[in-house]
């Protein structure tokens, strides 16, 4: 397995039951393989019981695995705002050293609002936690740029649009706070994102497991991926080095606070 030759720190995976096929469950152990075995410096974590079972679940395994392996997997607290008990995982979240804030408003069926999202929001910038968004197709209810009025509201919140569209590239040029991310994005659409932008603006992320090797079978096959091959798509875009080790790395390091070497 070839391992990856920059520093990179992944600012999207998840743990716990996915959606789409039942039994289909990663554990922390699954992250760590990936670490030992493609050479990931740290990972930060949510877990997406929290879509599939409850977001009470969803603490709890992100609690434990941040308990067994928080020096190698970092915490990402998913929440869903129809929850409303929601609140009440805030705080062993942050005593636990949570890094931030996961919400996905097409799993969890809401649409991107003010009303919706103005509790999570503050509470962001209650705990300086980063925000870490879904951000679904260009021009429906949960995609980019339906998070402007929340981002003029919340300067302090950064905020990470994942899944780099085309609607979230205004947003992240215009307002300091935003930024986007490369996950499962083509490496074409990422030179196009890292040419309007520069690499400051755009994070990594992968939503590893799915398609990785974690030395098993897993409840859904996916098309295989890897660290490795991603870079390597990177640079056949024409990214350079110092580019990729900004993007996979260095942001990552800036907007979460990570006292990584």
């Amino acid at each position: 397995m070839t391992r990856v030759d920059i520093p990179l720190i992944d600012c999207h995976t998840h743990i716990g039951r996915l959606p789409g096929a039942v039994g289909d469950v990663y554990g922390a152990e699954d992250l760590i393989y990936i670490q030992d075995h493609e050479g990931a410096r740290f990972m930060l974590a949510s877990s997406a019981s929290a879509t599939t079972v409850s977001e009470q679940l969803a603490t709890k395994e992100t609690l434990e695995m941040v308990k067994q392996y928080g020096e190698r997997l970092g915490g990402m607290l998913w929440i869903n705002p129809h929850d409303p008990t929601w609140r009440d995982d805030v705080r062993p979240a942050k005593e636990a050293g949570f890094y931030g804030i996961k919400i996905h408003p097409v799993l969890d069926h809401y649409e991107v609002s003010e009303d919706a999202l103005d509790e999570v929001f503050a509470c962001g910038r209650e705990n300086d936690w980063p925000i870490l968004t879904h951000t679904h197709m260009d021009g429906s209810t949960m995609g980019a740029a339906r998070y402007e009025p929340l981002i003029k509201a919340y300067p302090e919140v950064k905020l990470i649009l994942a899944h780099l569209k085309v609607e979230a590239i205004p947003l992240a040029k215009r307002y300091e706070n935003v930024f986007v991310d490369t996950t499962y994005m083509d490496p074409l659409v990422v030179e196009v994102g890292v040419d309007a932008l520069g690499p400051t603006k755009v994070v990594f992320g992968s939503d590893a497991c799915e398609g990785f090797d974690v030395g098993r079978t897993p409840g859904r096959v996916r098309p295989k991926r890897s660290y490795a091959g991603i870079i390597q798509g990177l640079r056949d875009r024409g990214l350079m080095d110092a580019q990729l080790e900004i993007i996979c790395y260095q942001n990552a390091k800036d907007i979460f606070s990570l006292d990584i070497d």
